[in-house]
Order: structure tokens, then C-alpha cells, then sequence
């Protein structure tokens, strides 16, 4: 198995590096090999043409003559998954990473009719000087992975996972104090990297949308659910159709069905609330979740959400 890794830091003199070159050690052992664009060392272009604007903008299915761009298609291709390995510069990557997406994600190509294959798994590797905590507690990590994995990877990987090496700013004892213990989570990471493709079952940046709902039920297939997960605990945020803004929060237990309790405000300005359960399944390839719900009020109700 092959993992085409991108690889964005500017400084070889950086701990992203040793995380880089640990990863890979663990690719090798692991029995797999891999493909690298390093893009501060191949002096990636960044930035987008007029030429390629235009070509994008007005979804012109014509061929691509950029060579470094054909490359990098090339190099995704012929790869079973994808990882990439950067810092995080203002809760996003470096701006030359920012246009390799700009640039390689074209229409064509990752959109439209497009080319690109769907990779087994994405893994995001990034380096943070803030604690996972302040990430968490101000929703910087959220907004990374929805930028990643609900814009980026949207219906472009089979299975993501977003892994954090916090609290490595230069002016921290954390830095020194979990230098090797990230090093030896890297190597994991990567030699095990396909044998943990199946292994785990999770909601979390999972985006699922209504295919079924009872009369007396508010969501419909115009209303979008994002779920997060962290251990058993899920929640997740709606909105669509009818429905305003909504909230869910509750648990997951052994057997992956969700018990949550749930409240939204509905397009004529009604707050509605209620308790729901629901029984996972695989249709067609896709995660559903049959609901068996009830409002607040006392009426009740089934539906079923659909992964996106």
C-alpha cells in the first residue's frame, strides 16, 4: 500500500520535520511505502493564474498543461491514501499549502467530472504551539477540521483522521517534555496506518442530511447535521429547510447507537425540543442511523438520517 504524503514547513530546523521523518519510519516498518511532495523544497507555486481562475471559475473541463499540477495528480493517483504534515500558522495551514489546494483541487480533477480516485483515508499530521485545550475551548480545532475535512475532503476520502501534536511552541517546557512520546505517536501513526483503517467507528466531522421523517417531524432533506465525537460523547449542529439552528448532544454507547437529547428553532420562530435514539447502518455503502424520537410535548416519531 502506498501513501502519498505533502509535506509544508519552511525550516528544516523544526520539530513538523522530525514529526515528518518519524512518520515515515513508521510507513517503512510498517511494510508500506510512500511518495512525498515537499513543497518548500520543491518551491511549489502557490499561487493561481488568471488562466487557471478562469479555467475553474467558469468549469471549463479543458486539459491541464501545468506540469507541477499534472504531478501532483499523478502522485495522488497512484496512491491508496493521503497525509499531510504541516504547522499551524493562525488555526490554518501555510499559505503554501493553502494553494497547492487552490491548484490541485481543480475542476476536472477533484470536482466536476472528476478524475481524482477516492483514497482510502486522509490523515491530517500538524504540529501546534497552543495546547489542545485552548484549541478545543475556543473551537480552533473544530474550525481546522471542518475546513480540512468538510470543504477539503468532502466525499474525497473513505475514512479521515485529524491528528494534533499540541503545546510544541519554542517557549514551553511541553515542548522538550513531550518531544519524544509525539515522536513515537508519529511512528504509530504511520505504521500503523492501514491497519487502522477499519478498526475504528465514529461520527465525528460526519455530515448527514434526512431520507426519511414522520409527518409530525421538522428535519427533511434540506436540513444538514454536522456530528463531533470525542470518546463516547457526541453532539452535533443542524440547520436547513425548517429548521433554523439547532443542537444535539448525548452519547454513544457500545454498540454505536446514539441516546441525545436535541432542540432547534424552527423557521416561524418556535423552539422545539426533544429526546431521540438511534440504530446505525450500512446502505448501499453509506452510514445511516434509524431515529426513533419523541418532542418534549409528548408526540413521537422515526426518521432516517443519511451520510452525505
Amino acid at each position: 500500500m502506498k501513501v502519498f504524503i505533502v509535506y509544508c514547513h519552511p525550516s528544516e530546523d523544526s520539530f513538523t520535520r522530525n514529526i515528518r521523518d518519524s512518520f515515515i519510519k513508521g510507513i517503512t516498518d510498517g511494510g508500506n511505502e510512500y511518495v512525498m511532495s515537499d513543497l518548500y523544497a520543491m518551491d511549489f507555486k502557490a499561487d493561481m493564474t488568471e488562466d487557471q481562475y478562469l479555467r475553474d471559475a467558469f468549469y471549463r473541463n479543458t486539459p491541464f498543461t501545468e506540469e507541477d499540477i499534472l504531478a501532483e495528480h499523478e502522485k495522488i493517483n497512484s496512491a491508496d491514501a493521503i497525509a499531510f504534515i504541516y504547522p499551524v500558522f493562525w488555526t490554518e495551514a501555510p499559505a503554501k499549502l493553502v494553494g497547492w489546494f487552490d491548484r490541485v483541487w481543480s475542476y476536472g480533477f477533484a470536482y466536476g467530472d472528476k478524475k481524482m480516485k477516492m483514497m482510502d483515508k486522509a490523515m491530517i499530521l500538524c504540529t501546534a504551539g497552543n495546547p489542545i485545550e485552548k484549541l478545543e475551548k475556543f473551537g480552533l480545532l473544530a474550525s481546522m477540521k471542518k475546513v480540512m475535512f468538510g470543504d477539503r475532503f468532502f466525499n474525497r476520502a473513505k475514512q479521515m483522521e485529524f491528528v494534533v501534536f499540541d503545546g510544541m511552541s519554542r517557549k514551553t517546557e511541553s515542548r522538550e517534555n513531550n518531544w519524544d512520546s509525539n515522536l513515537q505517536k508519529a511512528y504509530e501513526k504511520g505504521r500503523d496506518f492501514f491497519a487502522d483503517a477499519e478498526e475504528v467507528f465514529t461520527v465525528d466531522d460526519k455530515f448527514f442530511t434526512a431520507v426519511e421523517n414522520s409527518e409530525s417531524g421538522e428535519v427533511s432533506e434540506k436540513t444538514v447535521f454536522c456530528y463531533h465525537q470525542k470518546g463516547n460523547v457526541i453532539w452535533a449542529e443542524y440547520s436547513g429547510g425548517s429548521i433554523v439552528k439547532g443542537f444535539l448532544i448525548g452519547t454513544m454507547d457500545e454498540k454505536h447507537n446514539l441516546h441525545f437529547n436535541y432542540q432547534h428553532m424552527n423557521s416561524s420562530g418556535e423552539i422545539r425540543t426533544g429526546s431521540c435514539d438511534s440504530e446505525p447502518q450500512i446502505e448501499n455503502g453509506k452510514l445511516r442511523f434509524n431515529e426513533k424520537w419523541k418532542w418534549t410535548m409528548g408526540e413521537e416519531g422515526t426518521s432516517v438520517i443519511e451520510e452525505i
